[in-house]
């Protein structure tokens, strides 16, 4: 009896202490397996907790973005019908956005196209509902304008290639300066005067000739505008849907 009781004995320990260790293994396998679940269910709270913050701060960028567009609207003289950009022309030849106003808003061709922080464009082609606009850094874009500075006057024409542009028609004695500030006229009332235009980035003097080669960066980014005003001349105001 006492030697079966220590066989029996043994083998009755060495099984219990595997079905102790099956045990906590298996514990052990679940709490895991728990533990898993509810990471899983937390990344799904904070993703959705970031998602919600993203569209708060959306709206409130938004919300700041229509509240400069109200108090620009209100400044300016003009009437001015306000647009969204709806998309980007991304050929190498044509520089433009197209906007969700056409003809049955009022919008004809050759208007022009501003934003709060400058000048945009003008109308190029227009349907009943959408109109596309030719920016100023396009090749076939040609803007009068007026250094802030010294008021020396010339023609912004773009380049898209370099989405920059150059400021033609400058007399090699006129006082231009690198960092000088360019603004609209209101030549052909297609833009509000003082508008701005874009910033004096390179001035090259040519020594054998009268003009000067100047390059400009537009005070617009074409590929972030989201929002844009078209400017309806004097003549139309009363006829412009606000």
């Amino acid at each position: 009896d006492n030697g079966i009781i220590s066989v029996t004995g043994g083998l009755q320990s060495v099984v219990l202490g595997m079905g102790q260790g099956v045990k906590n293994l298996v514990d052990h396998y679940f709490l895991l397996v728990d533990a898993k679940k509810k990471n899983e269910q937390l990344e799904l709270e904070v993703s959705s907790l970031r998602s919600k913050v993203i569209t708060q701060d959306e709206l409130i960028l938004e919300n700041k973005r229509l509240q400069e567009q109200l108090a620009f609207k209100a400044k300016e003289k003009e009437t001015l019908l306000s647009a969204k950009v709806i998309a980007h022309d991304v050929s190498p030849d044509f520089l433009g956005i197209r906007i969700d106003r056409g003809s049955d808003d009022g919008v004809q061709l050759g208007m022009g196209v501003i934003h709060t922080s400058g000048i945009v464009g003008r109308v190029h082609r227009l349907t009943r509902r959408y109109s596309d606009v030719v920016t100023l850094l396009d090749p076939s874009s040609n803007v009068d304008v007026i250094v802030q500075r010294s008021r020396a006057r010339g023609i912004l024409s773009g380049q898209s290639k370099s989405l920059s542009g150059k400021l033609k028609y400058i007399d090699r004695l006129d006082d231009v300066m690198v960092n000088d500030i360019l603004v609209s006229t209101d030549f052909g009332n297609i833009f509000p005067k003082g508008l701005m235009v874009g910033t004096i980035t390179a001035v090259i003097p040519n020594s054998n000739g009268i003009l000067q080669t100047i390059s400009v960066k537009s005070a617009i980014d074409v590929y972030r505008v989201e929002e844009v005003f078209l400017v309806f001349p004097p003549k139309q105001s009363e006829k412009a849907i606000n």
